[in-house]
Formats: C-alpha cells, structure tokens, sequence
C-alpha cells in the first residue's frame, strides 16, 4: 500500500511539473499546389509566418512565363489559376518570396476525357459485350476477378476512339468486371 502511494505521489508531482509547460504550434510556413485530372484549374496555397511580397510565375514545359502575379505584404492566400485555353502538357509553377524560391509542376490536360462503357449480356450463355466509346485517345483496362477477387482475365488496350470485346464467363457463376482509364475506376459490373 506504501508503494501503490508513493507512486500516485510521484504522477501527482510530475502532472504538476509539466502542467505550466505549454506546447506552441510549428509555424504552418510552406506552398502547396493542387491539381484535380480532368480539371483546367489548379489552386496555390501560400503561408508564412511573416508578411512579405511573392510572386507566382507560371512557366510552360520550354520554361517560358505565360503568366505572373505579384502580392504585396501577404503573409498567406490562397489562389485560384485557370489554364482553359493553355495547351495540354507539363507546367511549372514558381513561388518567389524571401526564403528564396520553389517549384510544383502539374500536368494540365485540356478538358476532360469523356467515355461510355457498356457491357451487355449476350444470348449465348456466360457471354458478355463490353463496348468504349471515348472522345479521345486514352488506355482502358478491363480486369475480370472471380468471387474470391482472384485475378482472372486482364487486357490493356489503347484507343483511339472505340473499343469493344467479347467476355466469355460461361465457366464462372460469381464474378466481377473492372473498367479503369488513366483517371481511374470507370464502372464494375457484379454478377
């Protein structure tokens, strides 16, 4: 019992120590740039622990400026860039203030690619037409996983502008076809 004592003793003066010692937040100094695929905008957010001037330059994939802004006495914002009508490709965007000077780059492309998928059941048993239309060039993978998400068919294609095939999966009773583009899940048919 003198133990179970001492040591409550112990905790009480050391929550009572620290208890007057206080935690100060980091500085949230820093610049993020993000950038959705698919989308012609992209966003800078600026923070800084003291105010200053900035410049944010925006140069295209032969590091030519294409666009300039300069803020005055700012300590952070947070800033809208839309690139509607810039042609597809790798940008660079430039942060210049008094720590010196940092770079993101995005890859902007002009609009976003619209497909249509379709998978039909055929008459013929276990048969399946998955057709792509799409409105511009892209890869589409097409993955077919049994009911124990087995891996059981895969195919990567490149389109132009259609793209159809027949799946025969008269054998499988639990299955399920994934459709991805380079942005990601598309449809997922379970049967």
């Amino acid at each position: 019992m003198k133990a179970l004592r001492l040591l409550l003793a112990g905790v009480l003066v050391s929550t009572c120590a620290f208890a007057g010692v206080a935690d100060e937040p980091g500085s949230a100094e820093g610049v993020a740039v993000t950038h959705v695929a698919g989308s012609s905008v992209l966003k800078v957010y600026y923070a800084s622990a003291q105010a200053g001037d900035v410049k944010v330059s925006i140069l295209d994939r032969k590091d030519r400026s294409v666009y300039t802004e300069r803020f005055r006495k700012v300590s952070g914002f947070v800033r809208p860039y839309n690139l509607t009508g810039m042609a597809a490709g790798k940008y660079t965007i430039v942060i210049e203030d008094r720590n010196g000077v940092r770079k993101e780059e995005v890859n902007y492309s002009a609009g976003k690619i619209e497909k249509f998928i379709n998978i039909v059941r055929l008459p013929e048993q276990g048969k399946y037409l998955l057709s792509v239309r799409s409105a511009a060039s892209d890869k589409i993978n097409v993955n077919v996983y049994d009911s124990s998400n087995k891996l059981i068919h895969s195919v990567s294609r490149d389109i132009k502008s259609d793209f159809a095939e027949v799946l025969n999966l008269k054998d499988i009773n639990d299955f399920t076809i994934e459709v991805t583009d380079s942005q990601g899940v598309l449809k997922t048919l379970k049967n």
